[in-house]
């Protein structure tokens, strides 16, 4: 008895998902709405007990830096010369790298990448403003949470104040979670030196069964300079912003921007982020190059541009829509939370005793 319930709870009656197909659980709507009750909730409170603090985001609370650079999209062939990537072109951009949790650089934690473009033709935000494109990574290829079911206990452990039992609850115990997030921690010497994932995928172009996921990382002949752990930086809790700033006073950088082919919906799925698409089956490929200038990455007026900012995944030309269930209820989240931050901040701002 025990075996044939064993197979019956292991069988899968819906169909198999093809190339670029996704598959919207019923109960993604209630998860949005109720994991963006709660984030509210978070950020009510702390706007109670810190009436004239800036609100922090749910998710990447510490900015690091928001240096501007330049996004130059490359001359490529016609696979890969899709959407904003057509022709060889070049965009403005901005890029707010953040902590995950700490508030300490010298912690071992997850790094973010977003960047976003500006005046991109056929580009619509979800707020209704045109021309702008926005790209969200991470500093590791996988999310602790892959699906929208899971991103929502996730938050309301958070919510409630008790992390550890999102992870080790004995009735629903998320274990490959802790794993990844573990995974995840790290420490590097620059910003500038290490990789990001967007972790989760998106169309490329007009044809419906064509996937990506994004990946940022240095160029082949960019040498950031590391930071000396044995001297003044090793005590230095924002040892990654000022790492950054000495780079970029004497110097530029430059990030190599690609594309990862979905070649198989089994191995590679859509609906969970929670799984690395294996590069040796899809070798990410470049598609543009991200350089950034000489610039004052310490500048309090351009921290402060950068907190002002919210950012979307469905901040996008059509060609490049997001896929799977995280991004989609990203979407309303992102735009409901990131109002009410933005909209308290920037009234704080304009008052006379604000930041």
């Amino acid at each position: 008895m025990v075996l044939w319930l064993t197979l019956l709870g292991g069988c899968d009656n819906s169909p198999d998902l093809g190339l670029g197909e996704e598959r919207v659980s019923p109960e993604e709507s209630l998860f949005e709405a109720e994991m963006t009750r709660r984030i509210l909730e978070i950020a009510r409170e702390h706007h109670s007990e810190h009436p004239q603090q800036p609100i922090p985001r749910f998710n990447q609370p510490k900015t690091l830096a928001c240096p501007v650079a330049t996004f130059r999209v490359l001359g490529l062939d016609e696979r890969l010369a899709q959407g904003i990537f057509a022709e060889p072109n070049e965009y403005q951009a901005i890029l707010r790298f953040a902590n995950a949790t700490a508030q300490d650089d010298r912690e071992k934690d997850l790094r973010g990448l977003t960047i976003r473009l500006f005046d991109v033709d056929g580009a619509s935000s979800v707020d209704g403003t045109a021309g702008h494109q926005d790209f969200l990574l991470n500093s590791h290829p996988r999310l602790f949470a892959g699906t929208p079911e899971d991103f929502h206990a996730f938050v309301s452990a958070v919510a409630d104040d008790r992390l550890w039992w999102y992870f080790l609850n004995p009735l629903d115990p998320h274990l490959k979670s802790l794993w990844i997030a573990w995974q995840a921690r790290s420490q590097p010497d620059s910003l500038l030196a290490i990789r990001y994932w967007s972790t989760t995928p998106y169309r490329y172009g007009e044809d419906e069964s064509v996937a990506v996921k994004y990946s940022v990382r240095p160029c082949p002949d960019d040498t950031p300079q590391d930071r000396d752990t044995e001297g003044p930086d090793g005590d230095d809790p924002h040892y990654l912003r000022h790492t950054m700033a000495e780079n970029l006073r004497t110097g530029e950088a430059c990030l190599s921007f690609m594309v990862q082919f979905q070649t198989d919906p089994d191995s590679m799925p859509i609906e969970d982020a929670s799984v690395t698409w294996d590069e040796e089956d899809s070798p990410f490929e470049e598609v543009a190059r991200l350089t950034l200038p000489r610039q004052d990455v310490t500048a309090p007026q351009a921290l402060s541009h950068c907190e002002g900012m919210a950012f979307n995944p469905w901040n996008t030309h059509p060609a490049h829509r997001p896929l799977g269930g995280i991004n989609r209820v990203r979407r309303g989240l992102y735009q409901e939370v990131g109002e009410f931050r933005t909209s308290h901040d920037a009234t704080l701002s304009a008052t006379p005793d604000g930041p």
